[in-house]
């Protein structure tokens, strides 16, 4: 009990320690408390880390930062009206199309697995069972899919949250890019004076998570579109919803590519049933998998802070559950942010003469 108390002590003694605790205490629960409301900021800054790679690119060969900045933003700004005059109603279409069909699709499955059940006598395959449990899936699965196409353009909320994200996201993306030292210098004011301590977090965290967004962006980009590609090649009806669902899924670790061979395979076999073609195109995305996985993982994040499996997935079902879809997207990042201050207090308890040694 001695020794617990003479710990707490000194841990209470180390004011830079203290102030660390409390300053990602209270960024924590304004995330925790505010975080659906801040999340057009957290979209914002995600992106602003990969846009501001593309002026530091420019300004590498002397062009000013400001025109670098207009540069680029207009280059986003073009790139996401067309994904919204373009991609997104094509996405819509897609979504309506499988919903319309899903009864059409599962009175094909229903009649494969009748046919697999007559021909190899799989006596567990009830065909009463079969054809209920195949009803009641497609309706779920009909009304879910029209309730996100719905939602896409159909629902004055869903309208009012693409407009904030439309309007608000880029506006706050653009003074980020533009006003990114000042932006810094402001923040650093809010912070207590004795904050070395935050400003190593602040520097681990600059370079490991500005390394992680800006990569998982760029694999996201590569691998959605290199399955759009390859599904285009084969025909595939659903080409760009497979290819835009397999970029989303690189942000989702473990789990992402996992859910989308579901997808995958369904859709497949809804358009060339049980055949070479269905087969190809599942071997395909598993070799697309394989790519990513092998060669531009590796490539991107050869910089990035490594995280144990376990403490990724821990992360991902810890944040998920604070904050929803953002939450998924940024537990990595956050795991990062945990790690670097665990390490730091267990440097700090470590410490010869405990943790009331000023830290440099």
């Amino acid at each position: 009990m001695q020794k617990i108390k003479e710990w707490f002590n000194r841990l209470l003694a180390d004011t830079q320690l203290i102030m660390m605790f409390a300053s990602l205490l209270g960024i924590f629960g304004l995330l925790f408390f505010f975080g659906k409301i801040l999340a057009p900021l957290l979209v914002a800054i995600a992106l602003a880390y990969v846009l501001d790679s593309l002026v530091g690119f420019f300004t590498r060969r002397h062009l000013e930062r400001s025109v670098a900045v207009w540069l680029v933003f207009s280059g986003f700004m073009l790139s996401l009206f067309f994904a919204l005059l373009a991609i997104v109603p094509l996405l819509t279409d897609q979504l309506i199309g499988i919903a319309n069909n899903i009864p059409k699709y599962m009175d094909a499955l229903r009649t494969t697995m009748l046919h697999l059940q007559q021909r190899f006598s799989i006596e567990w395959l009830n065909p009463e069972n079969l054809q209920t449990l195949l009803h009641d899936n497609s309706e779920a699965l009909r009304g879910w899919l029209l309730g996100m196409a719905k939602r896409s353009f159909g629902l004055i909320p869903g309208l009012i949250t693409l407009l904030v994200y439309t309007v608000l996201v880029p506006v706050l993306i653009f003074y980020l890019l533009k006003d990114k030292e000042d932006i810094l210098a402001w923040s650093a004011d809010l912070l207590p004076r004795e904050r070395s301590l935050l400003t190593r977090v602040w520097h681990e965290l600059d370079a490991q998570i500005g390394n992680y967004i800006k990569g998982r962006f760029w694999e996201s980009l590569c691998i959605g579109l290199l399955m759009w590609l390859v599904f285009v090649a084969m025909g595939h009806q659903y080409a760009l919803l497979l290819g835009v669902l397999t970029g989303v899924s690189v942000w989702i670790p473990f789990v992402g590519a996992a859910v989308v061979t579901v997808p995958v395979i369904f859709l497949s076999l809804a358009q060339w049933g049980i055949s070479d073609m269905a087969l190809y195109a599942i071997i395909a995305y598993g070799v697309v998998q394989t790519f990513d996985a092998n060669i531009v993982i590796p490539w991107l994040f050869s910089e990035v802070v490594n995280l144990h499996p376990i403490a990724i997935i821990m992360a991902v079902l810890v944040f998920g559950n604070f904050w929803g879809f953002i939450g998924v997207f940024f537990a990595i990042p956050m795991a990062v942010l945990v790690k670097s201050v665990l390490s730091i207090f267990l440097e700090r308890r470590d410490e010869p003469g405990g943790s009331s040694s000023v830290n440099h």
